[in-house]
């Protein structure tokens, strides 16, 4: 079957299904030719506007399971948070926790499989309702606190101590009314006030367990609300003042708030919320290294991720500029065709998919 692609949206190892001609009628590339960069290159000074490519009536077969949320990966991610609620349960009751039970959560082979990015990725933008928002929210910042530890080269100390600030980044929240934290519809000036002291509470109940010296800890939960152009709580800190905890906090505390913040419980691409964020870190309320280096790692760990598209299709990215933030990937269709979503503006990616959607 052949297919017409325009000159830009040509890519490397597409196979040329008919002889592409000069202005004299001369064969520049033949029918057949497996195209590569460079000579993908050379159509571009040409007044050559597409070339046919040669596609297969088949589907291209489905990658193994290494990108897509699976089974396995949920079965650990549930039995890590019903083991953070616990803890949670037990600092606001008590005061302490069982510093047992936290090793168990942060034994490598949990941080191994939960710390996977298309995975993970996954599991927030496709969370369920069910269960504690907090619970859910605090063990998503912190398996992405987990893969930004890992992306920075960070000592397995300053990991360890990062991602454990994730799953207590708002664990103050547990001295605070339901009937406010749950409330329908928007809060008025004196309920966001008391939403804004969960920091200090959080800061006050980690002070009081065997965490309590752990100043990395305390400056990330304390911080996670400051932003860099001081318009953030409670402390109104610049960027100077604030810890490198609470800036990378920061971020990956709004990437979660917003991927999983959908309105009738619709899924969101993870693109859409690039695309907020980066607004953020333009106007400077976050770090911009941390910001940048987050979006782009994101980004790359989404290579081989299957999608639903706006327009009814299934499909794997197959590619994603990363010396752009805002840079959208091309998905390779389920029967063949190579959509390049910078160009191709009418349609979308509307969620990742899970390994039991696709197909």
């Amino acid at each position: 079957m052949l297919k017409a692609y325009a000159i830009e949206n040509l890519r490397e190892g597409m196979i040329v299904g008919r002889d592409v001609l000069d202005h004299d009628m001369g064969i520049l590339i033949g029918a057949g030719t497996i195209l590569t960069k460079e000579l993908i290159y050379s159509l571009l000074d040409r007044p050559i506007f597409s070339v046919y490519i040669e596609e297969s009536e088949a589907p291209i077969e489905i990658p193994g399971k290494e990108h897509l949320l699976d089974d396995d990966y949920m079965r650990c991610y549930e039995t890590v948070y019903e083991k953070l609620g616990k803890i949670f349960e037990s600092v606001a009751a008590r005061g302490e926790f069982d510093a047992a039970v936290l090793q168990e959560i942060m034994d490598e082979r949990n941080l191994r499989e939960l710390c996977d990015g298309s995975k993970a990725v996954s599991q927030i933008h496709n969370m369920t309702r069910e269960g504690s928002y907090l619970v859910n929210h605090c063990l998503h910042v912190g398996i992405l606190a987990g893969l930004m530890g890992k992306w920075l080269n960070w000592s397995m100390l300053d990991r360890y101590n990062l991602v454990i600030a994730g799953l207590f980044l708002d664990i103050g929240k547990m001295k605070i009314s339901p009937d406010i934290l749950e409330k329908k519809g928007k809060l008025t000036d004196s309920e966001f006030e008391i939403i804004k002291r969960h920091t200090q509470y959080g800061h006050e109940l980690i002070v009081r367990t065997t965490l309590g010296t752990n100043r990395d800890i305390l400056d990330g939960v304390m911080q996670h609300h400051e932003r860099c152009d001081g318009s953030g709580y409670p402390s109104h800190l610049k960027k100077g003042m604030i810890s490198r905890f609470g800036r990378l906090l920061a971020i990956l505390d709004i990437y979660d708030a917003m991927a999983g913040d959908r309105v009738f419980a619709k899924r969101r691409s993870p693109f859409d919320v690039f695309a907020i964020l980066y607004d953020d870190i333009l106007n400077g309320k976050l770090d911009t290294e941390y910001g940048v280096f987050f979006l782009k790692n994101l980004c790359h760990s989404l290579n081989g991720s299957w999608v639903q598209l706006s327009n009814g299709e299934q499909g794997r990215i197959v590619y994603i500029d990363e010396s752009r933030v805002t840079s959208l990937p091309v998905v390779q269709t389920a029967s063949g065709e190579f959509i390049d979503l910078n160009t191709e503006r009418g349609v979308k990616i509307e969620s990742i998919l899970t390994a039991s959607e696709v197909g």
